[in-house]
């Protein structure tokens, strides 16, 4: 899990890498706290400011309203919605019928951008736990499953007849992996594990092109275009990835404001002596994070919330073809998830690491062992 979003990536990386291999230290708790609230305070204090700064060239970015369900957000795009197009008015028409139907449930970290009028012109946005965990979870099944296809192939015979892998060849793969994993730990790759879209920002056209787009990228200080790619088809859009550098004094200042500093004393970070020690991490971390920017029409926007390419239709299927990859990035998902639900928990000490790579569990295991690091009692009927 290398979160390119946030400061203290490289740490983070190395300190999954050891919860996989089930190897705890006795400061990682309160380490990974750190990591999980200031990095995404820092995050989120980069991407307003980000806003700020684009809203110079692109006007109506200013106001603001905070969501925390896909609800919200599917209700607003509705109710502010001016195209004259039949396929939206259909879409609309269709969701406001049935929302339930439209997965109005999710949850969402999100701040809706709008001109005075109300139109949509934007949305900044902070990827879920359970979010990240799950991606986290698929890029390692990639790159599991395919060390497990190639262990099958080389004890095929060797004649080459086979071409595929037998699921009794493959059952023996992943046993091997799984064994290597115990003895000797994890250790998956950089390049496979980076989750680019931690923190997001979307851009509603509004007659910009993508060239003018660009041309005010390149002329932010401090804003540089890492990545960009064109979707076309059943999803279309314009997808950055931006590097932004942090400005230190900036985020300083606006953690001194105290914005969140019941919260963070709530997770066991120091009650007092509070900035001294925000300051103290910053010092420490990288000096730049990166943003998953899309440029996309209101239609189009419509479209993957409520239409052909709805992202939580996306998430399903993703979840589906993950469900075949075997216990092995399943436990990754529950590990992952559980490290950073120990972030967000007042816990600052744990005895061990409760789920094991090579180990089967039911989710139940997980939710249980969340619900402990809150001190909540268990899904019981009898009291015993």
């Amino acid at each position: 899990m290398y979160i390119s979003a946030f400061l203290h990536k490289n740490q983070l990386f190395e300190l999954t890498n050891r919860w996989l291999s089930n190897r705890l230290k006795k400061s990682d708790p309160l380490q990974i706290t750190r990591i999980i609230t200031y990095d995404s305070f820092i995050a989120w204090e980069r991407l307003l400011q980000f806003v700020e700064e684009l809203n110079r060239f692109l006007p109506n970015l200013a106001l603001r309203k905070r969501i925390t369900t896909k609800r919200e957000l599917k209700d607003y795009i509705c109710a502010s919605a001016d195209s004259t197009s039949p396929r939206i008015r259909k879409i609309i028409e269709q969701y406001r019928a049935m929302p339930e139907y439209y997965y109005i449930g999710s949850p969402i970290t999100a701040l809706i951008l709008h001109d005075e009028e109300g139109r949509l012109t934007g949305m900044c946005r902070f990827k879920r736990v359970k979010r990240i965990a799950e991606k986290a979870s698929r890029y390692a099944a990639l790159h599991i499953t395919e060390r497990i296809r190639e262990a099958a192939l080389r004890s095929a015979p060797p004649s080459g007849a086979c071409k595929q892998p037998t699921r009794e060849t493959m059952a023996l793969a992943e046993r091997d992996i799984i064994l290597e994993f115990k003895e000797k730990g994890v250790k998956l790759p950089e390049r496979i594990m980076t989750i680019k879209d931690v923190l997001g920002l979307k851009l509603i056209q509004n007659g910009i092109s993508v060239a003018a787009l660009e041309d005010v990228l390149h002329q932010l200080p401090g804003t540089t275009i890492i990545e960009k790619e064109v979707h076309s088809g059943n999803y279309n859009a314009t997808h950055y990835v931006v590097e932004l550098t942090v400005d230190l004094a900036h985020i300083r200042q606006r953690f001194s404001e105290g914005p969140g500093n019941g919260a963070y004393r709530y997770r066991g970070l120091p009650a007092r002596h509070s900035f001294r020690d925000f300051d103290r991490f910053l010092r420490t971390g990288a000096r730049t994070v990166q943003l998953d920017l899309i440029f996309t029409t209101a239609e189009e926007m419509i479209e993957s919330e409520m239409g052909r390419s709805m992202h939580e239709t996306r998430i399903v299927r993703q979840r589906r073809l993950q469900d075949g990859c075997g216990n092995i990035t399943t436990n990754i998902e529950y590990i992952i998830e559980f490290l950073l639900a120990v972030g967000m928990s007042p816990a600052t000490r744990i005895d061990e690491i409760p789920i094991k790579i090579w180990g089967r569990y039911l989710p139940d295991t997980l939710s249980n062992e969340i619900r402990k690091l809150y001190q909540l009692p268990e899904y019981t009927i009898v009291e015993h």
